[in-house]
């Protein structure tokens, strides 16, 4: 006979176990392949932007001709494959950076491999100047404005959406540490803080979905330890078919010596204890 809970054991093991493993090989290679794919975009932009773009900087008679471009199929191959592709990234980045941050990389990666694309497609399709600054190879013709932006266009629009990308990096590792966080206030409450029955009050669509899951911003009533009523806010992700409602029952864990510390509570939902755990741990 154990004078151990053997739910409570099995939770403190739940907590105190290694993090979730994170994608494997064959994820990342699903990532690599999408980024692919909007690379693949990114060259078919930049040869149907040939002719467009030559005749800001090359007389008549230079321009190519104003044709269907030849690698016109790479814009509907590469877009439409990444967007399907795009389900399964954003799945592999949330688990290896949060939600959040998933959200944010998978941005980061689609721009960046567009912006190699796009370089790497204008220099190859683009038609070279003559002279560069004229439109002539005489140099009677020096280019406006419009002409260096339009030659150059190769260069700043790929720099462009790399800074754009960089930028989303940055977030989405931002992003990651805050989860990282998250979870480790989450875990010490679970593990420390004290379990007690509580009631929803209010909740509202924030009107963002990831993941086809929408993020309902929910508050919960509850009395802690000294018997004061509480209010807790909290925000998460959620399946379709079990959204929270008004008047729902849910379980409220907060740690004895910080009750009003919201950053320092959890919610769960249903009657199963572990799953409920298990459940938050894995959407924090």
């Amino acid at each position: 006979m154990s004078t151990v809970d053997p739910a409570a054991a099995r939770r403190r093991q739940r907590l105190h176990a290694a993090p979730h493993a994170r994608p494997g090989w064959k994820a990342w290679l699903l990532v690599a392949a999408c980024a692919g794919l909007w690379a693949m975009f990114g060259y078919g932009v930049g040869d149907v932007a040939t002719y467009p773009i030559a005749t800001g900087y090359l007389a008549p008679e230079l321009q190519p001709p104003n044709e269907t471009p030849a690698l016109l199929w790479m814009l509907f191959v590469g877009v439409f494959g990444a967007m399907i592709l795009g389900f399964g990234v954003d799945a592999v980045l949330s688990a290896a950076l949060g939600g959040v941050g998933g959200t944010l990389a998978a941005f980061a990666v689609n721009l960046a491999a567009i912006a190699l694309g796009l370089w790497r497609g204008a220099a190859d399709r683009w038609v070279a100047p003559p002279r560069p600054g004229f439109f002539d190879a005489a140099g009677t013709l020096p280019w406006g404005s419009g002409g260096w932006l339009s030659w150059t266009a190769q260069h700043w629009a790929p720099a462009l959406l790399a800074a754009a990308a960089a930028l989303l990096a940055v977030a989405a590792l931002a992003a990651r540490a805050r989860h990282a966080r998250r979870q480790r206030r989450l875990r010490e409450t679970l593990a420390q803080g004290q379990r007690v029955p509580g009631t929803i009050t209010e909740t509202d669509h924030t009107g963002v979905e990831i993941g086809n899951e929408p993020r309902i911003r929910f508050v919960a009533r509850f009395v802690d330890h000294l018997g004061t009523e509480r209010w807790v806010t909290k925000t998460g992700q959620f399946d379709p078919t079990r959204l929270p409602r008004v008047g729902d029952p849910v379980q409220v864990w907060f740690l004895r010596e910080a009750p009003g510390d919201e950053d320092r509570i959890a919610v769960g939902f249903g009657s199963d204890e572990d799953a409920q755990i298990e459940e938050r741990l894995a959407a924090q």
